[in-house]
């Protein structure tokens, strides 16, 4: 009985987590970094499931893949919190140091290399083994560490890195804290899920572990039923959340457009030797009031896609691929710009920049930075390209702007501080 569910529950875990997978790194062009991080911890999930299904179905197959997946358990909690900050401080890329977080796992995987050149039948041999005993199959002791100090590790790390995810969650819905996003409510009852499924499979584990006379330790089937029913329940829970699975959304949108007061009027546009930009022929020269209502119809699609990926980070990002990326028509979006938003694309792109450096000026990797160095981070491609950009937008040179803004910074520490 028991072993026909562990059937039906790993092998329906294996496909809807293959479907999400595919979902998360084909489908969805949008939030491109958190939901790589999610797809590699969905991998995870199915690789265990598949496991077990394996196991219980024809252990001779098991044999074949008997151990690979495992370095993979060492990434699943790394990957869970990086997924949660890149959700909440959204970021669009990882930063070098986050690399450690996998290292445990890399070095599994080396500790692993001289069983994974083993031969097919010496891994059968393991296999049966397993079977007469099941309780061998938490040993991981295939490496030159010994019994059950890998499951320890494993217990450890998931217990350091719920408490840290935990607290970053708790932070993120602190509105004193100004620096993190609010996330949406079911992007937090979505990690809260996680979290407590995780604490769920850590406890038959540490028993496990404390206790050879375990009830776990002699019937692994519960356990594994355990495991599976967790991670099936992941995998349904993102199915019948679509705006998690395709997307995030949150409560508030910061940095969405670049504020128009913080513009100058742009004589150059209203210049009648300049030929004004026409993106697309309506058969009018002036927008009637449907026409714009049409058009601000794109807005909150461009500004969440702008706050939730950063695009304009990279250097060379033209309107072609904003297009492409937004999937709003080319013609459509510079209209938008032009008529609603009262600017270039450029100026946009500029625009969004400088309000990316007064968002980030105050941060400590900050500190350090040169005018180039800032100009990079923010996605200008040159050092003049950076001076005419705030030259044009603010009307003073970049090192004025930037005194200005240590200023504030000092301003509002001094204020904060004083508060009671």
């Amino acid at each position: 009985m028991i072993d026909n569910l562990l059937l039906v529950l790993s092998l329906t875990g294996v496909a809807l987590g293959s479907i999400a997978c595919c979902i998360l790194l084909f489908s969805n062009n949008r939030h491109k970094y958190a939901n790589r991080l999610l797809a590699l911890i969905l991998f995870g999930l199915v690789n265990i499931l598949l496991v077990t299904f394996l196991f219980e179905w024809n252990p001779r197959f098991y044999a074949y893949i008997y151990r690979f997946p495992s370095p993979l358990l060492y990434s699943i909690f790394p990957a869970a919190y990086l997924y949660t900050r890149a959700v909440i401080n959204i970021e669009n890329s990882w930063r070098k140091i986050d690399a450690l977080h996998f290292v445990p796992s890399v070095l599994y995987f080396i500790e692993m290399l001289p069983h994974y050149f083993s031969t097919y039948e010496y891994r059968l041999q393991i296999v049966r083994a397993i079977e007469e005993h099941s309780s061998k199959l938490i040993l991981l002791n295939e490496g030159i560490l010994p019994s059950y100090f890998h499951i320890g590790i494993l217990c450890a790390q998931a217990l350091c890195y719920i408490i840290v995810t935990c607290t970053l969650l708790q932070k993120a819905n602190e509105p004193k804290d100004s620096k993190l996003q609010f996330v949406s409510k079911k992007f937090y009852v979505w990690i809260k899920i996680f979290v407590y499924l995780s604490c769920l499979i850590s406890v038959p584990t540490i028993l496990t572990l404390v206790s050879k006379n375990s009830f776990f330790n002699n019937n692994i089937e519960p356990l594994l039923v355990t495991f599976t029913l967790s991670f099936l329940v992941v995998h349904l829970y993102l199915f019948f959340q679509p705006e998690i699975l395709y997307g995030i959304s949150r409560k508030n949108v910061t940095m969405a457009s670049p504020p128009l007061s913080l513009y100058k009027p742009l004589p150059e546009m209203e210049q009648p030797g300049r030929m004004n930009e026409k993106p697309y022929n309506l058969g009018k020269d002036v927008y009637d009031s449907t026409q714009l209502s049409n058009l601000e119809i794109y807005k909150p699609q461009l500004e969440e896609y702008m706050t939730l990926n950063t695009p304009f980070l990279k250097q060379g990002f033209s309107i072609y691929d904003l297009s492409r990326e937004t999937a709003i028509p080319q013609h459509h979006l510079s209209a938008l710009l032009n008529r609603v938003y009262k600017m270039r694309f450029t100026d946009y792109i500029n625009g969004l920049r400088i309000c990316y450096i007064k968002q980030h000026f105050g941060k400590d990797e900050w500190e350090n930075l040169t005018l180039e160095g800032i100009a990079k981070h923010a996605g200008f491609s040159s050092r003049t390209t950076f001076f005419n950009a705030i030259k044009k937008t603010t009307g003073t040179t970049p090192s004025a702007f930037l005194s200005q803004l240590k200023k504030q910074q000092s301003k509002f520490s001094i204020t904060r501080n004083n508060k009671p």
